[in-house]
């Protein structure tokens, strides 16, 4: 079948790959969600079509403005929304292609998580890109979703390959894939097409070519810096890893939540969610937390562990609280570990591991960074870090303190600190955390960042507004310093951990000061580092 202009008709599909474990799971629990079923031709053997109910109903929003239409007004408003599954076996590999509402009847537990971005990865070239969702693993796992007018190279987008985990990534492939896979592609947990259905077979065998060439990794290195764990064995050992900080203190500072399809962008994105049994009228909340989940199990006698948050669902609801999807909590979870000397990450239900030329690379940054001219008072493992300011301040006269010396810039009442303390005879400007973790660490890099670019701009307000501030101050400090632009070469911006070495911190705060140390050597400034 083709179109006025020849062309052939085309379908926009979404293809998944089944898990080999979940296959006969998953096909059992499809043909019993299924209204009917049907085999499909000889040439694609022990292949079905599931077809999905599709009973009429009246839309949602009808019954809360039926108060504003008079009684005996004979509306007949009803909406179907109809469904599908192709399931199709193929080279040792099971695939679903859905269609209409079928995506939401396929869970991802089933599912090869990283198939979809492996495959447009492989065909789609750095310069057609259209749209990146990455998700940002260490500090507070912000999920950032950046869409191009045009497509344009990933240069102009914001990901950052030492910081973020591309989720789904879609574009235009190279032109050879045209004919199979149609002009633009995206790719996630499935791979969206637009299929030829009478290349079906050649369509499918070339999307298993290109899963699994790993060419996705030599034409987006950049974007392979964490790579699946698919060694069950290793899954095993860092689920008892998090069980072990499941029932450890605070469970909480460690472990994030996060929808699992919030992270590529393939389902609607939830706005309210239900931990536990999904009633008539939940109690629904707009976040996830581990505070809520505990309390939920606790209520049932049970304790938070990871055998609970394997059993325990999380409902997944709309703007209109209708349901959505489901996942386990397991599935909820980011965390960050260390197995075997190597950086692990759960995210969405699936374990990542950093690339060993990536942590190489972030370890070879950190080892170029220098000591200051002047070493700060030796910590007491007991101060906090405003108590510790004071008493650096107070060891050597020229160390000037500007802790929690606040000065408002920016629009709003945005205001921060020009750093913890100074020693104007050898420009030095230190930063003083005691981390706390990788979203300490994220403090930290942020608060350099903000006064690397706002004392050394050429335009002189910051300046003038801290002058302001040290003279309100009123210790007498001399601003002269302050009347001219610095010069980058000149000042050195040091960081200070209060406690720890370098060595110490978990990769993914490595991986924050290693970006931040580049960023600025790069624009010409000196960074230093000093453990207290």
């Amino acid at each position: 079948m083709a179109t006025a202009t020849g062309e052939p008709t085309r379908l926009t599909v979404s293809l998944y790959l089944l898990r080999a474990s979940k296959v006969s799971e998953a096909l059992h629990q499809l043909e019993a969600a299924s209204a009917s079923s049907s085999t499909l031709i000889e040439s694609i053997p022990e292949g079905k079509f599931l077809a999905l109910p599709s009973d009429p109903s009246p839309p949602k929003w009808l019954d809360p403005i039926s108060s504003l239409i008079p009684p005996g007004s004979n509306l007949l408003l009803e909406s179907q929304s109809p469904g599908g599954i192709l399931w199709v076996p193929r080279n040792g590999k099971t695939f679903a292609f859905t269609f209409g509402y079928g995506h939401s009847k396929v869970k991802d537990e089933w599912v090869d998580p990283e198939f979809g971005k492996t495959v447009a990865l492989a065909i789609v070239p750095q310069v057609q890109v259209c749209e990146v969702r990455a998700e940002q693993v260490f500090a507070k796992r912000h999920i950032a979703n950046e869409r191009a007018p045009a497509a344009s190279s990933v240069r102009e987008f914001g990901f950052e390959s030492d910081r973020d985990l591309v989720t789904a990534v879609e574009g235009i492939p190279e032109m050879s894939y045209w004919p199979l896979l149609g002009r633009k592609v995206r790719g996630g947990v499935s791979f969206k097409f637009d299929l030829d259905v009478t290349k079906l077979l050649e369509s499918l065998d070339k999307i298993i070519e290109r899963f699994d060439s790993n060419e996705h990794r030599t034409r987006w290195p950049q974007a392979n810096n964490l790579v699946p764990v698919r060694d069950e064995a290793v899954v095993d050992q860092l689920d008892a890893l998090l069980d072990g900080i499941l029932g450890a203190p605070h469970p909480e500072n460690s472990i994030t939540f996060a929808a699992p399809t919030e992270r590529s962008g393939d389902k609607p994105y939830p706005q309210h969610f239900v931990i536990g049994r999904m009633r008539a009228s939940p109690t629904t909340s707009p976040y996830l937390t581990y505070a809520s989940w505990k309390s939920h199990v606790q209520s049932k006698g049970d304790t938070a562990n990871l055998e609970t948050a394997r059993a325990t669902r999380v409902h997944l609801l709309d703007a209109d609280k209708e349901e959505i999807d489901s996942c386990s909590m397991y599935a909820c979870m980011g965390v960050e570990v260390t197995h075997g000397g190597i950086t692990h990450v759960l995210s969405s239900g699936s374990w990542y591991a950093a690339d060993r030329q990536f942590i190489a690379s972030t370890n070879q940054v950190l080892g170029t960074i220098g000591a200051p001219a002047l070493n700060l008072l030796a910590w007491d493992s007991v101060d906090h870090e405003g108590p510790y300011n004071d008493k650096a301040a107070n060891a050597d006269p020229d160390l000037w303190l500007f802790d929690k010396e606040l000065v408002q810039f920016g629009g709003g009442r945005s205001s921060f600190e020009f750093c913890d303390l100074m020693h104007l005879p050898s420009k030095t400007l230190y930063f003083v955390k005691h981390p706390t973790g990788s979203a300490g660490v994220s403090h930290l890099c942020e608060q350099v960042r903000r006064t690397a670019e706002t004392f050394f701009d050429t335009d002189s307000t910051y300046r003038q507004k801290l002058a302001a501030r040290v003279n309100a101050v009123g210790k007498g400090w001399d601003t002269t310093w302050l009347t001219t632009q610095p010069k980058r070469h000149e000042w050195n911006l040091c960081m200070v951990l209060m406690g720890k070495q370098l060595s110490d911190l978990p990769f993914f705060a490595k991986c924050g000061i290693s970006r931040l140390v580049g960023e600025l050597v790069r624009r010409g400034f000196v960074v230093s580092f000093q453990a207290v």
